[in-house]
């Protein structure tokens, strides 16, 4: 038996990865990005904080000015790098809470039925959440829930697409498909 005749034992996984490779793939990914997001942003704010906390006394010289960008240089890399751990740090947890949220609600909540109701509730909770975390008003709160779950319904179809479109089993197809017999 080839590899191309083995059965495919992850054909009903989301994103088809089973969940621990999920997580760590898109806790990765995120952190990543919100590192580079994060460098980018620290970069660009500390260097108008430095302008900002030197203008009162600009370099006259030219060697003035060689080590005035010297330590502006140092200064920017330095706090980029803080913002891009803490930021990347941030999307990483975010992104693993989410996911590991959705999967929580898969396994034990629903009994492994893998669907986007999965999803849909877990960006609700999750944007919910969010908005008490950060003492939103309710009016925020309210919007952030309901943006979140819209996502969280895209999402969630997108994955069950996904899952029907490589020969998975996706529940509600598959009594479409009954009906329609």
């Amino acid at each position: 038996m080839s590899l191309a005749d083995a059965p495919d034992l992850r054909v009903n996984e989301r994103l088809h990865l089973y969940p621990y490779e999920r997580l760590e793939a898109l806790s990765i990914t995120s952190g990543i990005v919100g590192g580079l997001a994060g460098f980018y942003d620290g970069l660009k704010s500390s260097s108008l904080r430095y302008l900002t906390e030197n203008g009162h006394r600009l370099p006259q010289t030219v060697g003035g000015w060689y080590f005035y960008h010297k330590k502006k240089n140092y200064v920017m890399i330095v706090t980029g790098g803080k913002t891009a751990v803490h930021q990347g740090l941030k999307y990483s947890m975010s992104v693993g809470g989410f996911f590991g949220l959705e999967y929580l609600i898969d396994t034990y909540v629903r009994g492994g039925t893998k669907d986007f109701m999965n999803t849909t509730v877990a960006a609700g909770l999750f944007a919910g959440a969010y908005g008490k975390y950060y003492h939103l008003s309710r009016i925020q709160v309210r919007n952030y829930v309901r943006n979140g779950t819209m996502l969280g319904l895209m999402l969630g179809l997108a994955q069950d697409m996904l899952i029907y479109r490589r020969g998975g089993s996706v529940w509600y197809v598959d009594k479409m498909k009954k009906m329609e017999a």
